[in-house]
């Protein structure tokens, strides 16, 4: 499963072995600015849209890259019963190519008000 962590003012988003052939990459940092909305999903695998590019077990997981051809793409890695977070990126400011993360994690509560505090500071 993705873990992810608040450094200073970045979110690391780091990927398991197995996930890291479906997201194309080890891990992803996100500069905070980039951040424009946060939102905690209770049930984020039907929150996933468009095309993919990665791996879907219907039901249980999905992980890799979606929205393909819908010109917003998602990085995702969401499992069944495990909470996710919705995070909206402003491409610009992120430098990447995603305009949303929505990865399953354990700690989304402690992730969410990580980034609340940093960016109200």
């Amino acid at each position: 499963m993705a873990t992810m962590k608040v450094i200073g003012n970045e979110l690391h988003v780091r990927f398991s072995g197995w996930e890291r052939p479906a997201v194309w990459r080890a891990s992803l940092v996100v500069p905070l600015a980039a951040v424009r909305r946060i939102e905690g999903i209770d049930k984020p695998l039907g929150h996933v849209r468009g095309g993919r590019m990665g791996f879907l077990i219907s039901g249980v997981v999905k992980v890799g890259v979606w929205g393909l051809g819908t010109g917003s793409l998602q990085l995702v890695s969401v499992r069944r019963n495990v909470g996710a977070l919705r995070i909206t990126l402003d491409r610009k400011v992120s430098g990447g190519r995603f305009e949303e993360l929505l990865i399953s994690t354990k700690s989304a509560d402690k992730v969410a008000e990580e980034i609340g505090a940093r960016a109200d500071s």
